[in-house]
């Protein structure tokens, strides 16, 4: 039986091609023999055969997916004006092209044309890479999931990811939960948290509703944070790319968590402070929350975080709470939680990430159970 696979180009010969294709411009693509490319394009699933790979349609959309992934760098800038797919300098010819991307770049035309030239297309040449080892391993994926037989380093291989995308799962899971949490506390109508001052003795300080929500707004802190550093890890660990049964997939998980970091309070600074702050605390919730109480900067951070978790007005039923098709109630189901409030988006993408994650392990699951020996 022929294997479903092909096997990707050598990093080289990617580079030659685009090369080439700098040389000559995109205009002339389909007069140019690119046979790496061609290949690329088929180890990719962009197309059926070889024919097909070589089509400038498909080369081009080989290159644009490759670039899209380093979109906001200086190479990938650089290499969407080289190639001639800025939608505003296409038709201009390969020289000019080359002294636009040589001024993005910051350095004169000899210089840029000596090595960055060369860097820039290797950087493209390493993410169609990625995009034909990611083929791949969907196509083994499949596999597992058909239960056909399975190389056990491949299914160590994929144990692996689901390892990093459940190391993000279990904090996001205890932040949507906590957020939730603090709204329902203050949505309780009995208040069993109320105590006045002096309840349980002289000393007693008094205790109230409102500060029960505070404290799991507070661990919500402490859960957000981990969740930070647990995706930072994953990103440095294999390179920020999602590899799940299908793009859908890979597409909701990306965007789940995007929000959960968009939306939040915290912007890229706060996140850097409560990664290392959570590091020096060993990961433990007691040191994490007592450094933040300790430090100006934390106590900054921790104010601006209850003022975003006060912004929320939402509301549900009681015990209307997690469902089959959800962890946490949101505004599919309960139409008293708004739309535009910043909390319960981030609380629906807590659960989105969730459900993607546990709906992609239950896929493959029982596989690794029958050969629990791996």
């Amino acid at each position: 039986m022929p294997s479903p696979y092909t096997d990707p180009p050598r990093e080289e010969a990617l580079v030659e091609d685009l090369e080439c294709w700098r040389r000559e411009g995109r205009l002339r693509l389909r007069h140019l023999r690119l046979p790496a490319l061609s290949q690329a394009a088929l180890a990719a699933g962009l197309a059926d055969d070889l024919q097909g790979a070589a089509e400038p349609a498909v080369l081009q959309d080989l290159v644009r997916t490759a670039i899209a992934t380093v979109a906001g760098s200086l190479s990938g800038r650089c290499a969407t004006v080289l190639l001639g797919l800025d939608p505003g300098t296409f038709d201009l010819a390969p020289n000019l092209l080359r002294e636009d991307a040589a001024e993005i770049y910051g350095l004169s035309l000899e210089r840029f044309r000596r090595d960055p030239q060369t860097r820039v297309l290797t950087v493209v040449a390493t993410q169609i890479l990625e995009a034909c080892y990611a083929h791949r391993a969907r196509l083994e994926r499949l596999e597992l999931e058909r239960r056909h037989p399975a190389d056990s380093r491949l299914a160590i291989k994929w144990l692996e990811r689901f390892e990093a995308y459940f190391s993000i799962w279990t904090p996001v899971y205890g932040l949507g939960a906590d957020l939730t949490a603090y709204r329902r506390t203050l949505l309780d109508p009995d208040r069993p948290w109320d105590r006045e001052i002096g309840t349980s003795g002289p000393d007693d300080p008094g205790y109230s509703q409102e500060i029960q929500a505070a404290g799991c707004g507070t661990t919500a802190l402490y859960f957000y944070a981990e969740a930070q550093q647990a995706l930072q890890r994953w990103v440095i660990r294999y390179g920020g790319l999602w590899l799940l049964s299908s793009p859908a997939a890979e597409v909701a998980a990306r965007d789940a968590i995007d929000t959960i970091s968009v939306v939040s309070a915290m912007n890229d600074r706060d996140d850097s402070w409560l990664r290392l702050t959570l590091e020096a605390a060993d990961g433990e919730l007691h040191q994490f929350l007592s450094r933040v109480a300790e430090d100006p900067i934390g106590l900054a951070t921790h104010g601006e975080w209850q003022e975003w978790l006060a912004c929320c007005e939402c509301s549900w039923k009681p015990g209307a709470e997690a469902t089959d098709v959800e962890y946490f109630p949101t505004g599919r189901y309960h139409p008293g939680i708004q739309a535009d409030c910043h909390v319960h988006q981030t609380i629906e993408a807590c659960n989105q990430y969730c459900t993607v994650i546990e709906g992609e392990w239950l896929r493959v699951a029982d596989w690794y159970q029958e050969r629990s020996g791996l």
